[in-house]
């Protein structure tokens, strides 16, 4: 019986024309600003400037889910003691949104705010940097999962999305003292091609 649930509910939101058969696709380029919650006690981590390319595909029309893939690079600066060289994370991510769009369908052709919100998760493609910290790519963990808030505008053919992820999981492995997490803010900017 609780397998039939999701399928179920899917079902009825196809019926009651929230997700009623309308595709968005939509490639972006963004930045990023990443950070450690929790600092080391001899050193303090910032926030550094990154990159992400992906896409996504909204499902939907008022209502949608929106799942999508992103190759994501971030950096985060090390202030300490001694010279240590900024950590730089390479990152394949899955986020799942769910969102609002503001208008109706007659306005939001040209003009709409979205709301959106859902999970996130990150595969680790690469770890570079920390000369000093003594972490290797080994204690990174492979795995992150995160929560996703933010908010869209679509204009004509163009969007640009403004969000905030949080980390749920500890983002060093158990070897490490740290519970710290990472949390990201990024904007993305892209065309959204409907069918």
């Amino acid at each position: 019986m609780k397998y039939l649930i999701l399928p179920l509910a899917f079902a009825f939101f196809l019926g009651t024309g929230h997700l009623a058969a309308q595709f968005t696709f939509k490639p972006y380029i963004g930045i990023n600003s990443a950070e450690l919650s929790d600092d080391f006690d001899d050193e303090e981590f910032r926030s550094g400037l990154g990159y992400q390319i992906g896409a996504d595909l909204m499902i939907g029309r008022r209502l949608y889910i929106q799942p999508g893939l992103n190759f994501e690079f971030a950096q985060i600066e090390v202030r300490g003691v001694e010279d240590i060289s900024d950590m730089e994370l390479s990152r394949i991510n899955m986020p799942v949104m769910l969102g609002f769009k503001m208008f109706q369908e007659d306005v939001d052709k040209f003009f709409d705010i979205r709301v959106f919100t859902g999970p996130n998760a990150s595969f680790l493609a690469n770890y570079s940097g920390g000369d000093g910290l003594e972490i290797s790519s080994s204690e990174i963990r492979n795995f992150n999962l995160s929560w996703n808030a933010g908010v869209g505008v679509d204009l004509f053919m163009f969007f640009i999305d403004l969000g905030y992820k949080w980390g749920v999981n500890d983002f060093f492995g158990r070897d490490v003292d740290s519970d710290a997490t990472i949390n990201v803010f990024y904007g993305n900017a892209g065309l959204r091609f409907t069918f």
